[in-house]
């Protein structure tokens, strides 16, 4: 069962990461990325289209978070060492969601944010 929760989440962690790469080069991408969060509102939808650097470096790290601990289960002689290494993971996921909230409320920081959507307030 774990082995498939870390498969699910190096997927969607693999997925992110290629929408990162996808609306950072093609600013047309942009207004289809957002359509695809529109669950969480016009605010939201725009918030993660302009976050996706981070969002997609959250995800990577809840999946190298999961990764990690279940290892830590299976594998007695390597336990402490991948103990740690989720928790690290586990900060930093909780340290991308502070980027994702500063790049919601104040564009800031602007290198995280894709070029062309930097100047500008709504898509």
């Amino acid at each position: 069962m774990g082995i498939l929760v870390c498969l699910g989440l190096i997927i969607l962690a693999a997925y992110m990461v290629r929408n990162a790469v996808m609306v950072w080069r093609d600013p047309h991408r942009a207004r289809a990325e957002a359509d695809g969060w529109d669950k969480l509102g016009k605010r939201g939808a725009w918030a993660v289209t302009r976050g996706i650097v981070p969002v997609a470096a959250m995800f990577s790290c809840l999946a190298l978070m999961a990764i990690s601990l279940i290892g830590a289960d299976a594998w007695a002689t390597g336990r402490g060492p991948l103990e740690t290494a989720g928790t690290v993971f586990f900060l930093l996921m909780l340290a991308c969601w502070l980027v994702i909230v500063s790049v919601a409320a104040f564009n800031r920081p602007r290198s995280l944010v894709p070029p062309y959507l930097r100047d500008k307030r709504r898509l």
